[in-house]
């Protein structure tokens, strides 16, 4: 029962996580910027600043004691938030400024596989051939989801054609963005070792990420012009999304409470099924791509070969 609850909350993190993606979309898109403004930046922090607001609202409302709090048992969770979404969010955004938001997205999707190195030996979880099997068909499936187009004229190798232009030190930048991803799960999961409350955790992640924004702005001028937003669209879908991620953090640290990283973070990272079903959705037409229809069904399979394990 507490693995199928565990597995549920997975995918429902994945599920904002798609919603969350999907509002950032459209607030980009659709919103109206000056030249000198960041979009992305000011998606990730409005999102940032939203989700801090639910969690310490949700805390006031349930009341809680911080007097059992160590810095022992916090700093897990602090560490986690600097990693991810604070330092995860400014190097993916710089990887899709140098190498185009298709291979960082492919290379970012294999974090699952970063966390379930780190915690067979570190939580001593199982990981079997099933289990093996899972994982790499999620991971396989999410990048060819987030490496297809939905319009016509598309080419199977349109990546390897990208890649081939791609200077190989680019690559450092999202590759570090996907450890740092990879390890903040795991990071969570020794943090709710120790304090055995998702909530908490949840707020102190996020607060640590936001006062790493803060600081970064008042350390640099350029980047507070660049989050200067005020188009009313766009800052509707980001605090949109804020909630979305509060959702998301508070589904995936619950299933990581009573789960393990192994079933858990792969199962998380399902989300591109999910931002798929929507954009179909909205253009109400069915996928007939082989390509996205094959990566749909190595989601499904992947993500019942953890279920099986």
């Amino acid at each position: 029962m507490i693995l199928e609850l565990s597995t549920g909350l997975a995918l429902l993190a994945s599920v904002f996580s798609g919603l969350q993606a999907v509002s950032v979309e459209y607030g980009m898109e659709n919103g109206e910027y000056a030249d000198d403004r960041s979009p992305a930046l000011a998606a990730a922090v409005v999102s940032i600043v939203v989700s801090v607001v639910v969690f310490w609202a949700l805390l006031l409302v349930r009341g809680v004691s911080f007097d059992a709090l160590t810095l022992g048992a916090v700093a897990p969770f602090v560490v986690a938030g600097l990693a991810n979404p604070a330092a995860f969010r400014l190097l993916y955004f710089q990887s899709i400024d140098r190498i185009g938001a298709r291979i960082s997205a492919a290379i970012v999707s294999a974090n699952p596989a970063i966390a379930a190195i780190l915690a067979v030996p570190l939580f001593e979880e199982s990981f079997t051939a099933v289990t093996a099997g899972g994982l790499l068909c999620i991971v396989a499936g999410g990048v060819v989801l987030q490496t297809s187009e939905t319009g016509e004229g598309t080419h199977d190798d349109l990546l390897v054609e990208e890649l081939a232009e791609v200077d190989l030190r680019d690559l450092l930048v999202p590759l570090v963005a996907m450890t740092m991803l990879g390890c903040s799960f795991v990071l969570v999961k020794m943090g709710l070792n120790s304090i055995d409350d998702s909530l908490v955790g949840t707020a102190i992640g996020q607060t640590a990420a936001l006062l790493a924004f803060l600081a970064l702005f008042g350390a640099s001028g350029t980047s507070r012009r660049q989050v200067g937003i005020r188009d009313r669209t766009a800052l509707v879908a980001f605090t949109l999304a804020g909630v979305f991620v509060a959702g998301n953090w508070l589904a995936w640290f619950s299933a990581l409470r009573i789960g393990t990283v192994v079933t858990v973070v792969p199962l998380s990272n399902v989300y591109p099924l999910v931002v798929v079903a929507i954009s179909y959705l909205a253009i109400r037409r069915v996928p007939r791509s082989p390509r996205i229809l094959g990566g749909i069904t190595a989601i499904v399979v992947g993500a019942t070969l953890m279920q099986l394990a």
